[in-house]
């Protein structure tokens, strides 16, 4: 005689034909697995019945039936299909569960997250990008290339770039400015003085590195100006004078060609602002500097200071 264990039911074989269930008395082996109650099996005590022949027709309890189960060992409570498998929205191979990239473009690779690579990690997925093996950390725009960081689109790096706001379509150096546009930080002096303060050299030198790379047809134009303090003739040569020691110290600081600065003395007469203030005479005393094409260059304008404004 042979025993067998059948889920929670344990019962024995005595013949072919009879078998006996744990403290029950023998019955006939002639049932189906469907759970339907045979002939045979109406005269068999009911509690024994349900023991040994109701089958389990859905091991991993997720509502589909094993015979027609595809994924019989499905984790309790997962999200399956018709067929028993747990549920892959985007058909990358990765069930929804584990799926970190739910959303994955159809024949994409993917990793055991679901994701597709990112082999330069620059945020842009291989697939989608047109630059790969772009350096780490690098600002990247939605195709995976580096981000032209040019704020006003002039073609000159914002790094590069001494006009950093020229007007969208405007042709500019490289620079980055307009041929016409002032360059430097205009200074201003002391009354009656021409010599550049300390503080104003500071500026100058901050703002005077493009000066090294006029382009082919341009010069630069220092105009020298004063208030209206003293005679006309007297600030005519004040400002001429002050003009030049600009450009003295330009070219001794950056060496920069002398005949590629020109200079030019207005005295009083085009002040900025109020001649009747501290404040404003302060203003007016002052240079101006621009980057000028060379058939601009004003017919006035000398590249050393005229002799006549030596005077005193």
């Amino acid at each position: 005689m042979k025993s067998f264990g059948f889920l929670l039911a344990i019962f024995t074989l005595a013949s072919s034909h009879t078998a006996f269930a744990a403290d029950s008395k023998p019955f006939p082996l002639d049932y189906n697995l469907s759970g339907q109650e045979t002939k045979a099996l109406q005269s068999i005590d009911p509690q024994t019945a349900d023991i040994v022949v109701t089958t389990y027709k859905d091991l991993d309890e997720d509502g589909v039936d094993d015979r027609l189960d595809h994924c019989p060992n499905t984790i309790l409570n997962a999200e399956v299909d018709a067929r028993g498998c747990e549920l892959d929205s985007d058909a990358d191979k990765v069930v929804n569960r584990l799926d970190q990239c739910p959303d994955t473009a159809p024949g994409a690779k993917v990793n055991r997250f679901g994701c597709e690579p990112d082999e330069d990690r620059d945020g842009v997925v291989d697939s989608k990008d047109q630059c790969p093996g772009t350096p780490e950390g690098t600002p990247v725009d939605e195709v995976g290339c580096t981000i032209i960081m040019d704020a006003d689109r002039d073609g000159v790096l914002d790094a590069d770039d001494l006009c950093p706001n020229t007007a969208e379509g405007v042709v500019v150096n490289e620079h980055g400015c307009e041929p016409k546009a002032i360059v430097l930080t205009n200074i201003v002096f002391d009354s009656w003085e021409h010599a550049i303060r300390d503080d104003q050299a500071a500026i100058l030198k901050s703002d005077a590195g493009a000066l090294n790379k006029l382009e082919e047809g341009e010069a630069l134009l220092i105009t020298g100006h004063t208030d209206w303090q003293g005679s006309q003739g007297l600030n005519e040569r004040l400002s001429w004078r002050r003009a030049n020691s600009t450009k003295e110290f330009l070219v001794k600081e950056f060496q920069i060609a002398e005949d590629r600065i020109l200079i030019d003395g207005k005295g009083e007469t085009q002040p900025i602002a109020d001649n009747n203030t501290a404040e404003g005479r302060q203003q007016n005393r002052r240079i101006e500097m621009k980057i000028i094409k060379i058939d601009e260059i004003p017919t006035e304008a000398q590249t050393f200071l005229p002799e006549q404004m030596l005077k005193r």
